[in-house]
């Protein structure tokens, strides 16, 4: 029966509006536009990479026909995009490769890795760790696609495990060795170690050590050197046919788990984070399967395409059409030279760099205050072979408005800033702006926003400034952005050295060089001042700049004192006016720490005198960024922040009523993720704050599944709207004290099913303002519910008909009020939790689970609880959580064992042994 084509589209990261859409779609049973890229760390192999792209493929078109299958013939892989390394020659027997300019690996969606993931030698999913919640990026490691012992099939059915968790927000059904939290082996309820596992029927296989030989079992079922153990599956025989998220590699086993057959008790991730529901009821009410018919006679092979991005920054010019405030530059010999230095810059570019692409804007006279509409763009921004002919022309035929006196460089910024942020992960941008001192502006565009914003995504400032005086207006915007600034009274020879510089950055790619530490908004008044601090580490220091934005009227003093607690004297900047404009209303007085700052904590004070000015305001709203530079020219690039928000499977928004906003974010150094910080996420709605939510990266949260460097938290926004987000960071040794926040700094353990090691960075300090933009939709409607999926627990024993237990889990996001529910049959507790009866709290509280929805989320509980107790029976726990919606959600199970030795209650008392984890 024919069918209208139904479209569904994946965008896994936002991070700003205007970002080139590269949204997985599925359309006619096939997913298009996926993304797989290639690691620059991986060295072009001796073969010019035939061998590599070949097993690629062959994984994928595998995987893409094990997909099917699983699916019920429901979906496949239809075409994808493979992305080669910048830094591989690309040659006739890799060809067809084309150029691109909106694809990098940091947009992939499956990016091939040199190095282990989270998972060791096996791919891994990194996930935001909500139910149903599309995944961020799969990390698929060379040794695993060049893998010559291992069949094809188990690899493809391994990806297509990954692939589930990316796609449908599905985790995987088995535990991991010597891991409290996902145990490989638990208790059964019957009192025997089972494997944690869901399949439709029995695994046959044996129990073997590591060091050889069988396990140590006694009569019990109860293994003794569990952390030694391993399930080895029998290679013949099998008859279970699931499930994908487990025992993947046997031959028999083909789908997901049935939700008929799924085993809710097994303490695995995917019963954790999904209430005990099976992968595939989850995958049931997602989009993909809601409206997609089999087709039994489907091709599945791919069609592929390769493409390469040099990550060549885009040039993007700005010049001014108004008479120069120096009449010179208007005679034949000036401007015969800015012509010849822009025309110059465009024929060294068509040599050296020439799939550079270049735009072309003006601009001229006040600015109308309509954001975009100031800065003209005449050229798009095109490649250099394909534009020059046009961009020499419009050099060629420049002429000044002779009666336009009237240029404001802020608008300019502002608008260029907007256009080119879509570039940040694709290679940035260079804003080359050539205009005249003098510019007149208003007071809704400032230079420490705009700095944070042109360093935030990765645009370069590069100013020709020309005036017969030495205002130069943007000279400060140039030193707190890390761009060049270039002065001259009349146009010289100056842009000689402009287009070297240009030429460099596109052959060589721009790198990060400087951060903003802090940057702070809020009133202040005469009776208390501002005190704080902020961080240096070793790879930034030098030209640290202490910036206060302010108004014109009153006193301000900014004092500092050292890490070894001795005030330090500035350089003594003079207070100047926003821009340099004379008639801004808003002062800035900046300063710079003279020489290489000292690593470590810096104390700041900022005070306020109104003695002086009868019209002062009482507590006037303030500014105050602190940045600081790269440390040496030799220096790696600096740590780059990587934030992002999951949206909805089929969406371009957050839906509200499918789940709640995850957010995420890392810090990429050039030796690995930044662990052992303590971050947060500011949010703002119409430019009011909204919400502060803490980021953990603790393996314990359910929007956090493993130590793995990102940090992750849960947002549920009460209106409809596009938000923004701030992100601030600092590690851990370095914050104040007095954090109860619940977070380890040793991000090497093994914990939660997998960790990654981690890179320290002491006295890192990082603020993103405006990192992430994103919609919500259905805030009335959402469904979406807290839950606990670190519940843990111990037996204690028997006292007088009561069973005592000892339990622990970590208070998730948005809660309201929590309570510990038992019975005697599990079903009942899977089914109809709130059905079920309140266990009593015997030693400490759950009072302090009160309304505070974000204060809470990441405190540990620690309680025990008493159940009547029936002879040869198990009884089982669950915690159900209750959000500010007030609806209710249980966790997974845990549960005593049938016959618990006689005690008398004590607290805290012994435990006997582990149950359930």
């Amino acid at each position: 029966m024919a069918r209208s084509s139904y479209n569904i589209t994946l965008a896994l990261i936002v991070l700003f509006v205007g970002m080139v859409d590269l949204s997985i779609v599925l359309e006619d049973n096939g997913y298009s536009n996926i993304l797989v890229a290639i690691s620059k760390d991986i060295p072009q192999p001796d073969d010019g990479g035939i061998d590599l792209l070949d097993k690629l493929k062959t994984l994928l078109t595998q995987t893409s026909a094990v997909l099917f299958e699983a699916t019920d013939n429901r979906v496949y892989f239809k075409d994808i995009d493979i992305l080669i390394p910048s830094s591989w020659t690309i040659t006739p027997a890799i060809q067809p490769t084309n150029p691109s300019t909106t694809l990098s690996y940091q947009l992939a969606d499956i990016r091939l890795d040199s190095g282990r993931t989270v998972s060791g030698a096996l791919p891994h999913t990194s996930h935001s760790g909500k139910c149903g919640v599309t995944g961020n990026f799969i990390t698929l490691p060379i040794d695993y696609v060049m893998d010559e012992e291992e069949t094809i099939e188990v690899q493809a059915k391994g990806l297509v495990q990954q692939w589930a968790q990316l796609r449908y927000g599905v985790f995987e059904e088995h535990g991991f060795p010597n891991d409290d939290l996902l145990p490989y082996f638990y208790r059964h309820p019957d009192g025997y170690d089972a494997v944690s596992s869901s399949n439709d029927t029995e695994i046959k296989g044996d129990l073997k050590s590591l060091s050889g030989g069988d396990c140590e079992v006694d009569a019990n079922g109860i293994i003794s050197n569990q952390g030694n153990c391993r399930f080895i599956p029998s290679a013949t025989g099998q008859t279970a046919t699931t499930s994908l998220m487990s025992f993947h590699w046997l031959e028999s086993v083909i789908g997901f788990s049935e939700i008929s057959k799924h085993d809710k008790r097994p303490p695995h991730r995917q019963n954790r984070l999904c209430s005990s529901r099976s992968s595939s009821e989850i995958m049931a009410n997602l989009p993909d399967f809601s409206n997609v018919d089999p087709n039994p006679s489907q091709n599945t092979i791919p069609v592929f395409r390769q493409f390469q991005n040099k990550m060549i920054p885009v040039v993007y010019i700005a010049v001014d059409t108004s008479k120069p405030s120096n009449p010179n530059n208007t005679q034949s010999q000036p401007l015969a030279i800015f012509r010849r230095g822009l025309t110059n810059l465009f024929t060294s570019l068509s040599y050296t760099v020439q799939d550079t692409l270049v735009a072309w804007s003006t601009f001229e006279n006040v600015d109308s205050g309509s954001e975009g509409s100031y800065l003209k763009e005449e050229l798009p921004a095109t490649r250099i072979e394909d534009g020059k002919e046009d961009l020499d022309a419009k050099v060629i035929s420049f002429v000044y408005s002779e009666s336009v006196l009237i240029r404001d460089v802020s608008a300019v910024i502002r608008d260029a800033e907007s256009r080119l942020r879509k570039y940040k992960d694709v290679g940035g941008s260079i804003l080359y702006v050539v205009t005249s001192n003098e510019s007149e502006t208003n007071d809704t565009v400032t230079e420490m926003n705009l700095a944070e914003k042109l360093l935030l995504n990765n645009i370069k400032l590069v100013v020709a400034e020309s005036g017969p005086n030495l205002r130069k207006d943007l000279f400060r915007i140039s030193v707190l952005s890390k761009g060049s600034h270039y002065f001259t009274p009349a146009w010289d020879n100056t842009f000689t050295a402009i287009n070297t510089e240009i030429v460099k950055d596109c052959e060589n790619g721009l790198t990060t060089e400087r951060r903003t530490i802090t940057s702070k908004k809020d009133s202040i008044q005469t009776s208390n001042p501002w005190t704080g601090s902020f961080s240096i580490d070793e790879t930034v220091g030098k030209n640290t700049t202490i910036v206060l934005q302010s108004p014109k009227e009153g006193s301000f003093t900014i004092t500092l004192t050292d890490p070894s607690g001795s005030p330090i004297t500035l350089q003594n900047e003079p207070e100047v006016n926003n821009w340099n404009y004379p008639d801004s209303s808003i002062k800035v007085v900046w300063q710079r720490i003279a020489d290489t700052a000292t690593i470590g904590r810096w104390d700041y004070r900022v005070e306020y005198d109104a003695s002086s000015c009868s019209a002062c305001d009482e507590e006037p709203e303030i500014h105050l960024q602190i940045g600081s530079s790269i440390r040496s020219e030799t220096s790696s690039p600096l740590p780059k922040i990587q934030p992002w928000v999951s949206l909805s499977p089929g969406s371009d928004f957050v839906d509200l009523s499918q789940h709640p906003t995850v957010i995420q974010v890392r810090f990429d150094s050039a030796e690995g993720r930044l662990g052992g910080l303590i971050a947060t996420a500011d949010i703002f709605l119409d430019s009011v704050f909204v919400a502060s939510i803490p980021l953990f990266d603790t393996g314990l949260m359910d929007s956090d599944v493993a130590k793995d460097g990102i940090y992750s938290g849960i947002f549920y926004p009460d209106t409809d709207g596009i938000y923004t987000i701030n992100f601030y960071a600092v590690h851990g040794n370095s914050a104040k004290k007095g954090s109860d926040r619940l977070l380890s700094s040793d991000q090497n353990s093994y914990c939660c099913g997998s960790s990654l090691p981690t890179i320290t960075l002491n006295y890192f300090e990082i603020t993103a303002n405006e990192a992430v933009h994103f919609q919500a939709q259905n805030a009335q409607s959402q469904v979406a519910s807290p839950i606990v999926s670190d519940f843990q627990g111990n037996t204690y024993g028997v006292d007088n008909n009561l069973v005592y237990a000892e339990l622990k889990w970590t208070i998730p996001f948005n809660t309201i009020s929590q309570t510990v529910k038992y019975s005697e049959n599990y079903e009942t507790l899977v089914n109809t939790c709130e059905s079920a009866s309140d266990a009593l709290v015997v030693y400490n509280s759950l009072g302090d689970v009160n309304g505070d929805i974000h204060v809470n989320a990441g405190t540990p509980v620690y309680i025990y609880v008493s159940a009547p107790y029936t002879k040869d029976k198990n009884v089982y726990f669950v915690v159900e959580t209750t959000g500010k919606d007030e609806t209710k959600v249980c966790s997974n199970l845990v549960w005593t064992e049938r016959n618990p030795p006689a005690y008398i209650f004590t607290t805290p008392g012994p435990t006997s042994s582990t149950i359930s984890l």
